[in-house]
């Protein structure tokens, strides 16, 4: 997904910078987990820990994104059975019925990546080199 500069990810943390932002770039910033995070693979040593201390800073920024990913995962998954209902009377809704189940599983997909990120920014220095 589209990720910010190093710079400018604290930026976005403020409401009247996300609100200037274009519609589709709110939209990704809604859904992306990682976008407001800094990337810590790149850059000099200094840099690199920079950011992993920022980054386990903001972690409680992963919390509302969990809450929002379980809500559309149950929202995809209990949207399943109707569609399949009506998929009895008309063959075509089983495509949409289908389409509720992928999207499902990429929302359980990314509650897992999240939740995994949340816990291992909550470990140590020390666990984490150990």
């Amino acid at each position: 997904m589209w990720h910010a500069k190093h710079e400018d990810v604290e930026m976005l943390l403020r409401r009247d910078v996300r609100a200037s932002l274009p519609l589709g770039r709110q939209f990704l910033l809604y859904l992306d987990p990682c976008a407001l995070f800094k990337d810590a693979s790149r850059g000099r040593a200094d840099v690199q820990r920079r950011a992993r201390s920022y980054n386990c800073a903001m972690r409680w920024l992963l919390l509302p994104y969990l809450q929002r990913w379980i809500m559309i995962a149950a929202s995809l998954f209990l949207g399943i059975a109707p569609v399949e209902a009506l998929a009895a009377g008309r063959p075509w809704f089983i495509i949409l019925a289908a389409a509720f189940a992928v999207g499902c599983c990429v929302a359980v997909a990314v509650i897992v990546y999240t939740a995994a990120a949340y816990l291992l920014l909550g470990l140590s220095d020390k666990s984490r080199l150990a």
